[in-house]
């Protein structure tokens, strides 16, 4: 600061030196720079207790939050807007929604009544304002006698109307709406127009005060500067934030600080006040997110300034006296060296030998007429002024004026450059009007009458000279050595800003003993903060609020929940405040979990309906059980919640789709239960093309039996609308027979996490279920006959012996055989098929000569495909008794009696097809030989599922993950990137005809980790030693296809199973056309029980 001071107004900081207390000596003088210091202590450890406990900046009230218009209400639980509602009309702070993720909206609901809210400033006359409006779904809320139509859904926006008074009435509609804002309007013809709130701000510590003011509020020539550069194009951003400094104010700004009783012209101290400022800074190359991060990297000037004297000299002639060194001026000082101006080409420094405390009042002349151009200026005829002496011409508009306004981008904040004044050398100095002198301005570089100058941009405000001692030049930007006088130099190096300034204590004949000063720029000091971003929108309408930049806290007196953080990522939840959560929470616990409320009576989809297409919703289904006569279809939606009451929220109807999302961007299923009591085909809950989906503790009955290939839980997603994600966790699921869990196709990532899905232990009339026909007679006539095949001539078979023979099937089966057939023994062609191993050849030759096709012995291969398809179905029928019209052998009917009793045996109960299955057809392929081949599979973007900690109980299969192509691609080894299948629990339900048996299948991987699963048949029944099993094929783990370049499969038990883990790699275990990628695959500890083989192959890799 500019003043007559020993030492400067922080004598210690200019050192880079931080104390705790000044402790005055007795006896000893009293220096200013005691006091000087002294103030400075207490102000730098007040600041340090302000940021301590406020952060580095922030406010505790409403101080310069930006508004567009004037701010009229909001309803902050604190610092907002009383209200008051009239029965039955009803409003409570809505949290759930804020405006700008700020503040919370005023919910008004009850179908009739009022709403009355005080305004933050009565308005006197009928006012523009604007309403900043919302509602879940359309509405018709009235704001003041304005009736204004809402649509559903979105956020708050604003709405126009004319209000006056102290208070604006609110009448509910038939649905809730709530109200965020109240503003005056604030249109934008050219400059930029905005507001800000009474309060206070601090930054770094620095308290700055402020009423509702419109901006810039500064007039002047300084204020009129700031509107000229604000104007733009429409798009055109804008961050307002507040600068924050530091001014020196003298008797000649404020005459009361002179004590009269001393004498005119005596002044014994000065004051210092804060200055603060709202200023625009334009946004280039950054998005709106990252305006925040960029406005804290401040771009800082380089320059550097370090002091030090000339050194000592022998004289010239042995006759004069040798050149001292130090500073040999005759009196000590207080030197301070500012910057003027500074350019590329040029920095100009100005200088003064006792700290520019010069400083005088003047008048431009000619002063008449108003705002004729200015060549002299007068001063008191007392003040000590001279021809020749240098001055500046300064004001308030130069010191409250910026000479280039800020600017952010990548790099950060570039910092407004400060104003600084005129700067002439004085002649004349005659005695005019008999107490003034008046003296002619001089250019200060050559001396010579300036030209005729305007003096608008100075204003009329504050208008004084401040002395300097002289100026210097440094060319370029480079490092210089500039000398001011008496021996003492200044070393400047780097960029400098204008304004920028450094002080120098100089002692007579001694050196500088106090230690050398920081380098950086003594002051002045600056402080920023980001305040709001805006964005300028079409002709005469308002700047657009596009984020609240700044910081906000409440005193310690006024802590309440909306200002308490909370993190929601453990529970899944949005909320990030304790209000939002608490609400959240007693919303869930008191009817009420989203935005739109479906209570029970309202029609479900007639409610979706008013969602817009794209549109976003937290959708509440209240407490009860709704009953549907149709499937709800949401179709064409953006982001969706839907949530319920757990099991008090219940779909039900003799439906089996009971909901079905298509083509919506994201679904989030919540706590809610479902009960399809229909058995049709399709999905009790159906996902199509949906970009994310995920469920969360949603209850599924659905009733049985359903077509072959139902699915309780279906999620599709096709390649111009792939699912990026779908996630199932802690959901039940209790399903009939033939039903499949939960079927998810071609997501990028599939999560089932701890999930119950069952199959209800319900008892089963087997002969009942062979009569009715459909998946279960078709099943168990495959036990009878399977895998059909004709050949021309005699197939390879060797029929020496007879036209029938015993024959292997490939691969290891369990209680499996073929049968083969030679050509005319039935139908035209040779003929072999599977069938149960107490069923020999013997039997089917007598078998087919009973039960001949309708063509005979020249019955085609095409033909003989259907009535063999038809006749093994007869077949059953006739051995459970139940006609089917299929001729054996009184004398053969004992042979057919351990097929039926197994049959018999392992149909005690219903079961279902899959507990859960993950399909994939979007990954990387081996289409060609590739050089390197691992390094390019997972290189391409791929597919991968973690199914984790679910209890699968009751289907025939429990776990089925697969990847393969589509139509001709289908051979092309598709495959997942990563599976991981680990710590399931599955109860398998294995009925001899079901024809996928077994616990988990994992078909083609690069990555997979099968860990900690437990996978049993609890109708498992050990045989005595050496008697042969007669249970159908089935396997604990199966992994099938080309896995590479890990398989981890450790900690896995089977039970009963007939294989518990099965290895079946496509022709070798590594690519054959390139060796440089390394292969891992473990198998260990593994536990099997049961008659069959523990692995296959015996010996794992």
């Amino acid at each position: 600061m500019e003043g007559d001071f020993s030492r400067g107004h922080r004598p210690d900081a200019k050192r880079g030196r931080s104390y705790r207390r000044v402790l005055a000596r007795q006896g000893a003088a009293l220096l200013d720079s005691d006091l000087n210091a002294l103030m400075d202590l207490g102000d730098r450890i007040d600041r340090q207790g302000i940021t301590h406990l406020a952060c580095a900046a922030g406010s505790t009230d409403l101080g310069f939050l930006v508004t567009p218009g004037r701010m009229l209400a909001i309803f902050d639980p604190e610092l907002g807007q009383p209200f008051t509602p009239t029965a039955p009309a009803t409003a409570v702070r809505d949290f759930s929604r804020k405006y700008l993720d700020r503040f919370p909206g005023l919910r008004i609901n009850g179908g009739g009544g009022s709403v009355a809210v005080t305004l933050r400033a009565p308005l006197t006359a009928a006012t523009a304002c604007r309403v900043w409006l919302r509602a879940d779904q359309p509405v018709s809320a009235t704001v003041g006698g304005t009736v204004i139509a809402l649509p559903g859904g979105g956020n708050f926006a604003p709405y126009p109307v004319t209000l006056n008074g102290a208070t604006v009435t609110l009448l509910p509609g038939p649905q809730p709406y709530a109200l965020a804002l109240i503003e005056t309007a604030a249109p934008v013809t050219g400059p930029a127009v905005l507001n800000w709130c009474a309060g206070e701000y601090q930054i770094g510590g620095l308290i700055a005060p402020a009423t509702d003011a419109a901006w810039p509020d500064l007039s002047g020539p300084a204020g009129a500067a700031m509107l000229a550069a604000s104007g733009g194009a429409v798009g055109a951003r804008l961050v307002a934030y507040l600068e924050l400094s530091e001014r020196v104010v003298t008797a000649i700004e404020d005459p009361g600080l002179r004590e009269q009783a001393l004498g005119p012209g005596r002044e014994t101290t000065s004051r210092s006040a804060l200055l603060a400022q709202v200023k625009l800074a334009t946004v280039s190359g950054l998005t709106d997110a990252a305006v925040a991060g960029a406005f804290a990297r401040q771009v800082q000037p380089s320059g550097r300034v370090t002091f030090g004297t000339s050194a000592g000299a022998d004289a010239a002639d042995p006759c004069d006296l040798p050149v001292p060194g130090g500073y040999s001026g005759t009196e000590n000082r207080l030197y301070r060296l500012q910057v003027h101006e500074a350019s590329a080409a040029m920095t100009r420094f100005k200088w003064s030998r006792d700290n520019a405390a010069g400083l005088w009042p003047c008048t431009l002349m000619p002063d008449q007429p108003p705002g004729a151009m200015v060549t002299h200026v007068r001063v008191a005829a007392s003040d000590p002024l001279r021809a020749g002496d240098l001055v500046e011409l300064t004001s308030e508009a130069v010191e409250r004026g910026d000479a280039t306004p800020a600017s952010l981008d990548a790099a950060g904040l570039h910092r407004p450059l400060r104003a600084q004044g005129r700067l002439f050398r004085l002649e004349g100095g005659e005695i005019v009007a008999g107490s003034q002198r008046e003296f002619q301005l001089l250019d200060p570089a050559t001396e010579l009458p300036v030209s005729p100058f305007d003096p608008a941009p100075f204003g009329t405000l504050g208008l004084k000279l401040r002395q300097w001692s002289g100026l210097l030049e440094r060319p370029g930007t480079g490092a210089a050595s500039l000398t001011l006088e008496s021996g003492l130099i200044a070393d400047v190096t780097g960029a400098f800003e204008p304004g920028d300034w450094w002080q120098a204590e100089a002692r007579v004949l001694a050196p500088q003993a106090n230690g050398p000063a920081v380098t950086t720029a003594h002051g002045p000091e600056r402080q920023f903060a980001p305040l709001a971003l805006l964005e300028r929108g079409a002709a005469n309408t308002p700047l657009i609020l596009l984020a609240w930049l700044d910081t906000r806290s409440r005193k310690l007196c006024q802590q309440e929940a909306d200002f308490t953080g909370y993190d929601g990522d453990r529970v899944g939840s949005d909320a990030d405040t304790v209000q939002e959560a608490l609400d959240e929470l007693f919303l869930r616990l008191s009817d009420g979990c989203g935005e739109i409320a479906v209570p029970l009576g309202a029609p479900v989809q007639a409610v979706i309906d008013t969602i817009p297409a794209g549109g976003s919703a937290r959708i509440c289904l209240n407490a009860g059980t709704r009953t549907l006569t149709e499937t709800i279809v949401v179709a064409d939606k953006g982001d969706l919640i839907v949530g319920g009451i757990g099991p008090g929220t219940v779909l039900t109807g003799n439906l089996r789709r009971l909901i079905r999302f298509e083509r919506c961007a994201s679904v989030d299923l919540r706590d809610f239960a479902l009960a399809a009591q229909g058995t049709g085909p399709g999905a009790v809950v159906d996902f199509v093309d949906c970009g994310e989906v995920r469920m969360d503790q949603i209850r599924i009955t659905a009733a049985g039996p359903v077509p072959a290939g139902a699915s309780a839980v279906r999620q599709v997603s096709g390649t111009a609308r792939p699912t990026r994600g779908f996630a199932m966790r802690r959901c039940t699921l209790s399903l009939g027979m033939h039903d499949t869990g939960v079927t998810a196709s071609d997501p990028g990532h599939a999560e089932i996490a701890d999930n119950d899905i069952l199959i209800r232990p319900e008892a089963l009339n087997f002969p009942a279920a062979l009569q009715a026909g459909g998946p279960v007679l078709q099943a168990a006539g495959a036990v009878m006959m399977d895998r059909l095949h004709f050949y021309d001539d005699d197939g390879g078979f060797d029929f020496v012996g007879g036209p029938s023979l015993d024959i292997a099937l490939p691969g290891f089966t369990m209680a499996r055989h073929g049968i083969a057939l030679s050509n005319a023994m039935w139908g035209r062609d040779t003929l072999s098929f599977g069938t149960h191993v107490t069923l020999d050849a013997h039997l089917w030759e007598h078998i087919s000569e009973l039960n001949q096709p309708p063509g005979g012995s020249s019955e085609p291969p095409e033909s003989m495909d259907d009535f063999l398809q038809g006749f093994r179905q007869r077949l059953v029928l006739t051995l459970f008794g139940l006609g089917g019209g299929a001729q054996i052998p009184a004398d053969l009917l004992g042979n057919f009696n351990t097929v039926r009793s197994g049959l018999t045996a392992s149909n005690q109960t219903i079961h279902g097809s899959a507990g859960i299955v993950v399909a994939a057809s979007r990954g990387p392929k081996r289409a060609e030989p590739r050089n390197q081949p691992i390094a390019e599979l997972l290189a391409t973007p791929g597919q991968s599922a973690r199914i984790t900690g679910n209890r699968v109980s009751g289907f025939a299969q429990g776990v089925r993950v697969a990847a393969s192509g589509n139509g001709s691609d289908r051979s092309n080894f598709l495959f997942f990137e990563s599976v991981e299948v680990s710590e399931n629990r599955i109860s398998l339900r294995l009925p001899w005809q079901a024809r996928q048996r077994g616990g988990i299948r994992i078909g083609h991987a690069l990555g997979l980790r099968v860990i900690g699963n437990r996978v049993v048949d609890p109708f498992y029944v050990a045989r005595s030693d050496g008697e042969p099993p007669i249970g159908l094929d089935s396997e604990g783990i199966r992994l099938w296809g080309w896995y590479g370049p890990m398989v981890e499969t450790r900690g896995n038990f089977s039970h009963g199973v007939a294989v518990g883990i099965r290895w079946h790699p496509l022709g070798r275990t590594e690519p054959l056309w390139g060796r440089p990628d390394v292969f891992m695959r473990r198998f260990d500890a593994n536990a099997y029980s049961g008659m069959g083989q523990s692995s296959e192959p015996a010996i794992l890799p």
